[in-house]
């Protein structure tokens, strides 16, 4: 699923242009983003988390030519899912 079928769902659930659903999932990520940055971790009650985590300077290789590099410590966004969707996940 594309942000833009996820928009036209709302748009006909709702009764709103797709435009306006549209600028709604925009925001709602936009704050999400903001939140993750600033505050480190994101919490949807039996949704799931998203979160910050820092991974370690590793040594990686190029597949195609074989050469040995080196990666930096970087954060990742992790997303955990709660309760409800592995109740869910777990019946497919």
């Amino acid at each position: 699923m594309r942000k833009n079928d996820m928009a036209e769902m709302i748009a006909r659930k709702f009764g709103m242009s797709g435009l306006q659903a549209t600028n709604i999932i925009n925001e709602i990520f936009d704050i999400i983003i903001k939140t993750v940055v600033k505050e480190g971790r994101v919490e949807f009650r039996n949704f799931g988390v998203f979160s910050l985590k820092r991974r370690k300077a590793r040594t990686a290789r190029n597949p195609k030519t074989g050469v040995r590099v080196n990666l930096p410590s970087r954060k990742v966004l992790s997303f955990k899912p709660g309760c409800n969707v592995k109740k869910r996940l777990s019946k497919i």
